[in-house]
């Protein structure tokens, strides 16, 4: 009897250990920029907190620097089939397969942060309804600092943009580029350092903190904030893997992802002025957009989006529409 008991005991601890072990889960998360990189930085607390809160069950290990293989406009459909159960999104990147959710990058639309997250406020609804359709969900969004466009020579108006060979990231960037004569050019940041050595570009379009990370002072001389856009970027899990938690882990991570959102949004217009006073360290120059330069630019932005809007949807469209009431556009 005594030896049946201790067998009996043994196996439960066993059991125990096997439970345990299988009430922890991992998510390997996909990350876009390197490890210094503010929104990494931020995915980084967001891990912290969230393994801390849950006390190990749930653990986030971090991939930056696009480690795990896939590209930006590859990630909607990666995180919608599983191949990622939590991955970085820009919505810029994704306009193929979701032309909705590009309505946050869309040129010259918002004149700062606030309205910039007036905008995706309103469109928090409408890009739930899309995500939910590639199986996913958004725990929290962070924005970038308004993007500029960086060259080896001023640009005080449209016509001196034509001609440019401009290295730029999404598709808000091409279309600028076919409006204005620019020769635009997606490429990740590693190619940018070597194209331009070639003499196959000669200009970036990008905000001040991947300026400086870029370290953009090596090989041009102006930065010119013409403010086209505050990309917004999604942490987006697998609603499979999201289902797999239990209710009060849920619970958990959604109050810890919308503290993140509130901090990451804040964090921005920080990031942007100490970005900006280490490029005028390091001897570029940051050129005023004047007036009239300005009025060009808004006139571009019109045109542009309103091509988007005729492939974006009736949803996309009541989004705008609404927010042009509110901030008198």
């Amino acid at each position: 009897m005594k030896k049946l008991f201790t067998v009996l005991t043994g196996l439960m601890f066993a059991l125990t250990i096997f439970s345990t072990a299988q009430a922890k889960t991992k998510w390997d998360l996909h990350l876009n920029y390197s490890a210094g990189n503010f929104h990494s930085q931020g995915a980084q607390k967001f891990a912290e907190r969230v393994a801390e809160a849950t006390n190990g069950e749930l653990t986030i290990v971090l991939h930056p620097g696009s480690s795990l293989g896939f590209k930006g406009p590859e990630l909607l459909r990666a995180v919608a089939e599983g191949q990622l159960a939590i991955a970085e999104v820009p919505t810029g990147m994704v306009e193929g397969d979701a032309p909705v959710l590009a309505l946050t990058a869309q040129p010259f639309i918002s004149a700062n942060a606030f309205e910039q997250r007036l905008l995706y406020q309103l469109a928090k609804p409408k890009y739930a309804k899309k995500l939910k359709k590639f199986n996913q969900m958004t725990l929290y969004t962070s924005v970038w600092p308004f993007s500029g466009i960086y060259t080896q020579r001023a640009i005080k108006s449209e016509s001196d943009l034509n001609g440019l060979k401009m290295r730029v990231y999404d598709g808000t960037g091409l279309a600028f580029g076919k409006a204005t004569g620019i020769a635009a050019r997606k490429m990740p940041f590693s190619e940018v350092y070597p194209a331009m050595k070639a003499g196959l570009m000669d200009s970036m379009y990008t905000s001040s903190v991947s300026g400086v990370d870029a370290k953009a002072w090596e090989m041009l001389k102006y930065f010119t904030p013409i403010n086209i856009v505050g990309p917004v970027n999604m942490i987006n899990v697998n609603m499979d893997a999201w289902n797999k938690l239990d209710k009060k882990l849920q619970v958990t991570v959604l109050e810890i992802a919308a503290q993140m959102e509130d901090e990451m949004w804040n964090l921005a217009g920080d990031m942007d002025r100490k970005s900006r006073a280490t490029l005028i360290e390091k001897g570029m120059i940051i050129d005023p957009v004047s007036k009239e330069f300005r009025n060009e630019l808004n006139a571009i932005g019109d045109k542009l989006r309103a091509i988007w809007a005729k492939k974006a949807g009736a949803d996309a469209n009541a989004i705008l529409k609404q927010y042009n009431e509110i901030t008198g556009r």
